[in-house]
């Protein structure tokens, strides 16, 4: 199971031109080698052999199996694709600047925030899984007005005979829509019919892993390719993709049958090239996703050998310096591995030895009852095959630290990921004894909760905002209603709230607030939303209307007759008062009439990024002269009009630039999360893209020598200490 450019010279390992042994002691193990040479190797057998005259042939990469940067650019420049299967490595491949329409976008149940992304990414198609995803994607797409292709997921229930964990075809399977579940793959196509932005381009099955007999593939196509031909008929669609998939095995141990690849190729691509003969489907592209056959044999993990063990029984055992954390396989799938001491391979007499990790668990085993010759403390063990699953599934259990992992190509080693550092492990956690709690002065909920009624979405609440905000450090928020054009503010409102329960989110505290009054038909109607249960409002959105002027108005108009009544009026109820959105004139000519219960709900810094929306020092410090309270926003165009610097550092530079200006007391947080509103493209800073990560900017600040006092203040104590007594609902 050597890689292709592994050797053994005076009885020392090599790969290229390095000893395993002096990989060890410079990286630090374990330590994670890739054979650049042999993923070459690899990537070529797939490229000549994956091919046809009568359609186009694509080969995505299963990042699954390991994803890095560097791999990324080796597989960019030999014009393969990747697939992606969370937000998580859509995010990666964007920075690591892989072309984003060579992407293909996986996942069973995929968040809304990865839909998002992939829209907003342009990758090349999108795998739908089933017909409630296809709507969120469709209602999405209509809302960005982005086209995006996509392929749906078919179960067509070919028992692939693997591991049961890893046999992803059956009709039990969690995996896309049955092949004969024809009355939802109906209503799903009517959706694509019907659509504007979505396009069917084909279907995409994939029937397990560690596949070695090709007849599994070719059960596949002929199954596959025969549905599409039925499928088109009944739908009058014409399916031009055909994905399916991946799982090409690779060899682990000696006895294992290494599959002849290019030969298993050939027998695909000709059994396509048949079934679209005698089927006469029109297929233009047909598609496989190999992961585990790139890259698994091409990657070994070095350990460093502590002590030997034999138990009263006679078992023996062999401790190594990693285990089940950077190799979980052999504990969920009972893998097996073939192991070589590198700094000896051959010696005449071997014992046999279970290699067991150092991890807190009789299942921490790497390799059971494999021969070993003479072995030292200190040696070095290479563990073969482990390019696929094992750092993509390592893990900081027993708080092990992850190893390093490189590639090796003759005489050049490139760090693809470094060694992970102690204070990586402390990096993300809550350390201090009193966990933070933040309340967000500015959130479209009401907005969002209406919108989503119009489309019938009644359960928006529960579905998507209450598991966002359970796990959300957000614990008091002013949720607001957004009044556009031509629009029945009271009724909206009602509606709104009509679905919102807090039982689900216990201690959460909530002010009701209005982000623009154009809909408000006369100032005493603002008693009418009062009874209703608002506590704040702001006179405009950007726009000029009869109370007010926004920043999207004329400079030299201010607060109106009817704005200055409005004022006062909202004074005597008490009412707070939100400046954000007006220009300077009305906000000056707000201060002249009153000066209680200001605030500006969600802004940034205008000295530091010159946007319309944000402040000057001047409206700081009027806002400070009244005890008013400037609330810093996520919106990632208030934070800097550079792409590369939309992110929590710089978020962050405006929060001590305020603070500077108004002081500790006089700061606070208007979020204004966009990841829920697709018709608003200013969305926010790509640390904190929505209420879960919130967190980070608590992280942040201590890191940047806040006390735990002023962090209080800032994220909750400014706004709640001053108006506690509006809140007007609070979770059970």
């Amino acid at each position: 199971m050597r890689t292709k450019s592994m050797s053994v010279k005076d009885n020392v390992l090599y790969m290229g031109e390095h000893r395993l042994q002096d990989l060890a002691k410079e990286y630090g193990t374990p330590l994670y080698v890739y054979d650049e040479i042999g993923i070459n190797d690899k990537i070529r057998k797939f490229k000549d052999n994956f091919n046809s005259e009568k359609f186009n042939c694509e080969v995505v990469y299963a990042s699954k199996a390991f994803i890095a940067p560097y791999l990324c650019k080796i597989l960019e420049k030999n014009d393969l694709s990747i697939d992606s299967v969370s937000e998580g490595d859509l995010y990666l491949l964007k920075k690591s600047g892989f072309p984003m329409n060579k992407v293909v976008a996986h996942g069973n149940n995929k968040l809304m925030n990865e839909l998002i992304m992939a829209l907003d990414y342009g990758v090349e198609y999108l795998v739908v899984d089933n017909l409630t995803e296809l709507l969120r994607l469709e209602y999405l797409a209509s809302r960005k007005k982005k086209k995006l292709k996509t392929l749906i997921r078919i179960n067509p229930g070919i028992e692939a005979h693997t591991h049961a964990y890893i046999e992803t075809s059956l009709l039990s399977s969690k995996f896309g829509e049955s092949i004969h579940a024809t009355d939802i793959l109906e209503q799903m196509v009517e959706v694509y019919r019907n659509s504007e932005y979505l396009t069917l381009e084909g279907f995409h099955a994939h029937i397990g892993s560690q596949i070695n007999n090709p007849n599994s593939f070719i059960s596949e196509v002929k199954t596959m390719c025969q549905f599409m031909r039925d499928f088109s008929q009944k739908t009058k669609f014409e399916f031009k993709t055909l994905d399916i998939g991946g799982g090409f095995a690779i060899k682990y141990l000696d006895e294992d049958v290494e599959i002849d690849l290019p030969t298993m190729l050939n027998l695909i691509v000709k059994a396509v090239e048949e079934e679209i003969e005698d089927t006469s489907l029109k297929i233009e592209k047909l598609m496989i996703e190999p992961g585990r056959s790139l890259v698994g044999d091409s990657g070994i993990t070095l350990y460093t050998c502590g002590s030997k063990k034999t138990t009263f029984s006679g078992k023996k055992y062999i401790f190594i310096d990693g285990g089940m954390a950077d190799n979980i396989r052999p504990a969920l799938y009972q893998a097996k591995y073939s192991v070589d001491i590198a700094n000896q391979v051959n010696t005449p007499v071997k014992e046999m030895y279970d290699v067991v990790g150092k991890c807190c668990e009789s299942g921490d085993i790497i390799v059971k009852d494999a021969m070993i010759g003479e072995i030292h403390k200190g040696d070095t063990m290479v563990v073969y095959s482990t390019g696929a699953y094992c750092y993509s599934m390592s893990m900081n259990y027993n708080s092990l630290v992850r190893g390093a992992v490189i590639f090796v190509n003759g005489q050049k080693v490139t760090t693809a990921i470094r060694r992970q550092s102690f204070e990586h492990l402390f990096d993300t956690c809550v350390y201090e004894e009193k966990e933070m709690k933040i309340f967000d002065i500015h959130s479209d909920m009401l907005y969002d909760l209406y919108k989503q009624s119009l489309i019938g979405n009644n359960t928006r609440f529960l579905d998507f905002h209450v598991p966002q905000l359970q796990n959300s450090c957000i614990k008091g928020a002013i949720w607001t209603m957004y009044s556009p054009d031509d629009f029945n503010l009271l009724k909206a409102v009602k509606v709104a709230m009509s679905k919102i329960n807090l039982k689900d989110l216990p201690g959460f505290q909530v002010i009701f607030g209005l982000e623009g009054l154009r809909n408000l038909e006369k100032v005493e109607d603002i008693n009418k939303l009062y009874k209703l249960g608002f506590r704040h409002a702001m006179l405009t959105w950007n726009e000029a209307n009869k109370y007010a002027t926004g920043v999207a108005g004329d400079a030299n108009r201010g607060l109106t007759d009817e704005g200055e009544k409005l004022i006062k009026r909202m004074e005597e109820l008490d009412m707070i008062i939100d400046l954000a959105h007006l220009n300077e004139k009305s906000f000056y000519g707000v201060l002249k009439i009153s000066n209680k219960n200001i605030v500006y709900s969600h802004g940034c810094v205008k000295d530091i990024c010159n946007h319309r929306r944000n402040v000057t020092d001047d409206q700081m410090k009027a806002l400070k002269k009244v005890d008013g309270l400037l609330g810093l926003t996520l919106a990632k165009n208030f934070v800097s009009s550079i792409e590369e610097e939309k992110d929590l550092e710089h978020f962050l530079v405006h929060l001590d630039y305020a603070v500077d200006i108004m002081g500790v007391d006089n700061v606070c947080f208007g979020f204004d999360f966009m990841d829920y509103l697709s018709e608003f493209p200013n969305d926010n800073i790509v640390d904190v893209p929505n209420a879960t990560k919130a967190y980070r900017i608590i992280d942040g600040m201590r890191k940047n020598g806040y006390s735990e006092e002023e962090i209080n203040k800032i994220c909750w104590g400014n706004f709640y200490n001053r108006f506690k007594d509006k809140i007007m609902l609070k979770g059970e």
